[in-house]
């Protein structure tokens, strides 16, 4: 499965109590976007803004 209309047409063949499994599943999985979106809010509210760390620059490396 690749996409919502697929995943949809499939929750429909489960049987009730899977339903609700992955309805749990799916609250729980947005729970835990959540949380991590607030987390880097709050490290990017403490590192203040356009001091993010990021991934060294190559072309600024020493050659040894």
């Amino acid at each position: 499965m690749r996409t919502v209309p697929e995943m949809e047409q499939a929750i429909e063949k489960l049987p009730a109590p899977q339903v609700i499994e992955v309805a749990r599943w799916l609250d729980e999985y947005q729970l835990m976007l959540s949380a991590s979106s607030d987390v880097f809010a709050m490290l990017d509210a403490e590192e203040g803004e356009g001091e993010q760390w990021s991934e060294p620059d190559p072309s600024e490396a020493k050659s040894g």
